[in-house]
């Protein structure tokens, strides 16, 4: 057998065998790094690789876009892997504008937000005094002035005589208020933070089961090229190269 097929069938295996440990692309949008349970919609990276439901977009290759139930768009912000965390916001600056078809039902995720309360929302004529258990949605304001009540209690003892009743809703993270268009989210399952908090990274065990197992982060191309370099060198197949290309010409 020619040795010249020989070397290169074995720099072909070897370098096989440096990427075997980088199956599981990290992408980016923007400043969000992408990687399991997460996929970008319009990738198509092995399936071992994302988790079911965890789809996101990359908007303009600058923002990243997760779509809940009932067409509720938020732009994800950071995704904290280690805590099973996102945080996220409207792409308008106005979460409250999306609280009527806000729902996490159907989805992996679940308030990051520990306080949830039922609201009343209110149209007055005029501007009312703020409180801890009301607020006032410029952006869902004009005409009119809108104000979010919590329960029945602060509202019996306010002035709503010129204030007309919209709508209630329950069970809404008061964060979605206090911090100003911020939303925490955070996922149980799969448990990949365990893995992430040793310092690994995460996927299926195989693209049929949704078992998960960690495994060590890629090395780096650097590393990889080192690595079979340094497996060149030893096999000899490098100092064999001048050999076979002068054998070739003889």
């Amino acid at each position: 057998m020619d040795l010249s097929i020989v070397a290169l069938f074995m720099l072909v295996l070897v370098g096989h065998g440096a990427l075997l440990d980088d199956q599981c692309p990290v992408e980016r949008c923007g400043n969000v790094a992408i990687r399991f349970p997460f996929r970008l919609k319009d990738n198509k990276p092995p399936d071992h690789c994302s988790y079911p439901g965890f789809e996101l977009s990359c908007k303009d290759r600058k923002q990243t876009l997760l779509q809940l139930p009932d067409s509720v768009k938020l732009y994800v912000d950071k995704i904290d892997y280690a805590s099973q965390l996102i945080i996220a916001r409207d792409p308008d600056e106005c979460l409250p504008k999306q609280l009527r078809n806000f729902s996490l039902s159907g989805s992996p995720f679940e308030s990051g937000y520990m306080e949830l309360s039922n609201y009343s929302f209110f149209n007055c004529t005029s501007r009312k005094g703020d409180g801890y258990d009301n607020w006032y949605l410029d952006c869902l304001s004009g005409p009119g002035y809108i104000y979010a009540y919590t329960s029945d209690n602060s509202i019996s003892y306010t002035d709503l005589t010129n204030c007309t009743k919209l709508y209630n809703l329950s069970s809404v993270p008061s964060e979605t208020f206090e911090m100003k268009n911020t939303l925490h989210l955070n996922w149980s399952t799969p448990h990949s933070g365990l893995c992430e908090q040793q310092g690994k990274f995460c996927r299926r065990n195989s693209s049929d089961s949704l078992h998960t197992e960690c495994y060590n982060k890629p090395k780096s191309k650097e590393g990889k090229t080192k690595k079979i370099e340094a497996a060149g060198e030893n096999f000899g197949i490098f100092k064999f190269f001048p050999y076979l290309a002068t054998s070739k010409l003889d």
